[in-house]
């Protein structure tokens, strides 16, 4: 018996194992999609504005990130050819054809425009009173040459080489037919999507199917499509990460159209995975739930076997206290259950003690797959953390929210990339593994880190504009910058000139105006308050272990906020200035607590999703 359980024991963590480097993978390729998405985006953006070169630029982006993208081959084809062309007098030479096969039928046929003529025409009106003439177009042959090509690709359903034609002819002849070939470019539009669709490429489908929706706004099919899209997109976003969010989500795609992909079959497993995080929190009647939803979806063994082994043990032992709730991350359960705060000045965790305002961004490690995590937590709301960057680590968020700047730590990529949350563009500040510690400037357009980069491993504070492969600028020797939200200045961990008077000091963001704010060589870590009155800082020089104290800019009066046999550290303040949050194992485990600005108690504030390995690596940061 001993025997058969260390074996179930070893499979269930072989299991989970597996599962956590999949899901990781997964969420590698779907940030890798949403790219080439964006570029494409922007590619044809510029292409219809007339920015050829920087269309080119975002084409070859493309093919950096997918080598056999069809898209960006032909889009950049067709703009070399146009290059080659010179004048619009001048005849482009033929765009080699494909053999792209003819697309399966997704969506409805759209017609196609028959042509009057196989030869480019236009309309003289020099006489009005003399019959309409029909000649070829001397001014511009390009044009002759764009239509046919066109019109051959689309007989034959070569709907890229298709699309490279038509935007090509816009571009030379805006005016030319322009009813006939803007029918053309939508359904050219529909059809290479509904290609794309059908190979699962769905992040390129939804890209065309949104210009063929900007030609014709009024078409119903293409609207559905594009909605069914967006929402399999977020399903395969948050699958594995937010069990909760998977579910509504995939039940918004139920009830629009239950045979869309593989989404009954989705949604029984999103099912049976939610129900077993409950069961390893002790859950039994919630898994109970979740297992008999998922047999409603799709009768199956193993949905029955699970509902009827939670529900036995929900009616005899019910459901674990709150200390047991999942957090909403896969393979992770946290415990909340009320905990002493500081030895100081103990305080209980009742409703309403704590801060209620804003959002905690954490870096910490997976429990099962290692890998270092972004998190993002809601503060004072009972909702599980979500997952915003995987292999990332020590995050700062720029004060309009849009972008967040973070150490890379997946191999090949080290440095500081750059994420945009709501599109998912990602942007490569700078390519040393070494740099670290992030911090944006007010204004949002340069950013200070430290780095031991250079040959002699010291650690140099640095500024980098926020652009990729911007200049670097070298500060001076320190490490831990951070910059102030409302003046030009850097708070950061350094020394005198000459290697002594070590502690925190201030600068300005030149490296100039250097000056002393502490003189304890162990503190580190600082942040600034929301007004730039105050600094926030870890330090274990001061009282024998790691706790929290705040220094006064102006006096350099330093005062102990927490005083606790734990580790307290990686202070952050909260956006109204009136809360500290930190990192603490005073309970046994790492949470994140929070102690007022001005002294007192502190409180917990929310779990952290998986661990912190070696924390003075990790980061926090508090944000509206």
């Amino acid at each position: 018996m001993i025997g058969a359980v260390s074996l179930l024991a070893i499979s269930i963590l072989v299991i989970s194992v597996v599962l956590g480097i999949r899901a990781g993978q997964q969420q590698v390729e779907v940030q890798r999609r949403q790219q080439v998405a964006i570029a494409l985006q922007q590619a044809l953006d510029s292409q219809a504005s007339g920015n050829l070169e920087v269309a080119f630029e975002y084409y070859q982006r493309v093919l950096v990130l997918d080598p056999s993208n069809q898209m960006a081959q032909q889009g950049a084809r067709n703009l070399l050819a146009m290059a080659a062309a010179g004048a619009p007098a001048a005849a482009p030479p033929a765009v080699p054809a494909t053999d792209a096969p003819s697309p399966t039928a997704a969506l409805p046929a759209y017609p196609q425009p028959t042509a009057a003529s196989t030869a480019a025409t236009i309309v003289s009106t020099t006489a009005p009173s003399t019959p309409t003439q029909v000649v070829t177009d001397t001014v511009n042959p390009a044009v002759d040459i764009y239509w046919n090509t066109a019109q051959a690709a689309i007989q034959a359903g070569r709907w890229q080489e298709a699309l490279g034609q038509l935007t090509a002819l816009q571009r030379v002849a805006p005016t030319y037919r322009a009813a006939e070939v803007a029918t053309l470019l939508f359904n050219t539009y529909v059809n290479l999507g509904t290609e794309k669709d059908n190979s699962d490429n769905l992040e390129e489908a939804l890209l065309l199917y949104n210009q063929a929706l900007a030609l014709r706004p009024t078409a119903a099919d293409i609207t559905q499509e594009i909605k069914l899209i967006e929402l399999y997109l977020d399903v395969l976003t948050v699958t594995n990460v937010d069990w909760a969010r998977t579910i509504e989500l995939l039940e918004q795609l139920y009830a629009l159209e239950p045979d869309y992909r593989d989404v009954r079959s989705r949604l029984q497993d999103a099912h049976i995975a939610y129900g077993d995080q409950y069961v390893r929190g002790e859950q039994w009647c919630l898994a109970a739930a979740e297992y008999a939803a998922a047999a409603a979806v799709n009768s199956g063994a193993e949905a029955g076997q699970k509902q009827r082994a939670a529900a036995t043990q929900c009616d005899q032992f019910g459901d674990a206290p709150a200390g047991g709730a999942t957090t909403g991350v896969t393979g992770t359960t946290t415990a909340t259950t009320t905990v002493s705060a500081d030895a100081a000045a103990p305080v209980s965790e009742s409703a309403g003690a704590g801060p209620n305002i804003g959002r905690i961004i954490y870096s910490s490690v997976d429990a099962q797959t290692g890998r270092n995590q972004i998190m993002v937590q809601p503060v004072g709301r009972n909702a599980a953390p979500q997952l915003l960057v995987n292999d990332g680590a020590q995050p700062a968020l720029r004060a309009d929210g849009q972008r967040l700047v973070y150490r890379n730590l997946r191999s090949g990529q080290g440095g500081l990339t750059a994420l945009d949350p709501a599109t998912g563009l990602i942007l490569r500040f700078t390519e040393f593994p070494e740099d670290s510690q992030p911090s944006w400037n007010a204004a949002g357009s340069r950013v200070a880190f430290a780095s031991n980069r250079e040959g002699d491993r010291r650690w140099r504070v640095y500024a980098v504009w926020a652009e990729v492969n911007g200049p670097v600028d070298t500060l001076g020797f320190g490490e831990a910058p951070v910059w102030n939200p409302v003046a030009d200045q850097i708070v950061f961990r350094g020394c005198d000139a000459a290697g002594n008077n070590c502690g925190l000091w201030t600068m300005n963001g030149g490296g100039g105006n250097r000056a002393p704010l502490t003189n304890v060589t162990d503190d580190n870590r600082p942040s600034w308050g929301n007004d730039g009155s105050f600094v926030v800082f870890m330090s274990s020089g001061r009282d024998g272990n790691y706790e929290i104290y705040r220094a006064d800019v102006a006096t350099r009066q330093v005062t102990r906020l927490t005083n606790h046999a734990a580790v307290d550290g990686l202070p952050s303040v909260s956006p109204d200035g009136a809360w500290v949050a930190f990192v603490s194992n005073r309970d046994g485990e790492w949470n994140v607590w929070a102690v007022p600005s001005t002294g007192g108690a502190a409180v917990l504030v929310a779990p952290i999703a998986g661990e912190l390995g070696n924390w003075p690596d990790q980061g926090v940061m508090w944000v509206e």
